[in-house]
């Protein structure tokens, strides 16, 4: 974990243990910046009340009082590997241009590492712009399907609507 993002963790615990001592974050600072680096890591509860010594009720507590600064390192872990992605980029890119000038080099590259970077690379890049794998679900049973029920109900709306009787509504003040 960045510096960065422990210290917003630690701010943020060190910020409600003054604002009131009676919250765990003023009793035990450190098991409770630990913990909330376990919850942002996704680690189970039990683990968590293993290793810090706190209760479930005080892990549910922590995680809702600090749910800002769990967020707040979440988009810059987000940003880091962003900076880590272009970084590689550039190193890969820098690799491949020797390679394509190396010719002995290349012959003892396996064309398939090749071609499954390649697909993988490109398969992010239409993600990214949203052009990614679409699916595409076809009802082919004998039930009814989402758009039948949707039919069935328009037509028991309009049904409803034919036999409906206007009605004028006219608003009353409270004497």
């Amino acid at each position: 974990m960045s510096k960065a993002s422990k210290g917003v963790l630690a701010k943020s615990v060190q910020d409600t243990g003054i604002s009131d001592r009676r919250y765990v974050e003023a009793k035990k600072p450190k098991e409770t910046v630990l913990a909330l680096e376990m919850i942002g890591n996704g680690e189970p509860y039990r683990k968590i009340e293993e290793e810090t010594g706190l209760g479930w009720e005080a892990l549910v507590g922590i995680k809702h009082r600090h749910a800002g600064a769990l967020e707040k390192r979440r988009q810059q872990l987000a940003n880091d590997g962003f900076l880590q992605v272009e970084k590689l980029r550039y190193v890969a890119d820098k690799k491949l241009s020797m390679l394509a000038e190396d010719d002995d080099a290349l012959k003892k590259v396996n064309i398939k590492d090749l071609i499954i970077s390649q697909a993988v690379a490109q398969d992010k890049s239409f993600a990214a712009i949203g052009e990614g794998p679409k699916a595409i679900v076809e009802h082919r049973g004998k039930e009814p399907s989402i758009a039948d029920a949707m039919k069935v109900i328009a037509d028991a709306r309009a049904a409803l609507q034919k036999e409906a009787v206007p009605v004028d509504v006219v608003e009353v003040e409270d004497v």
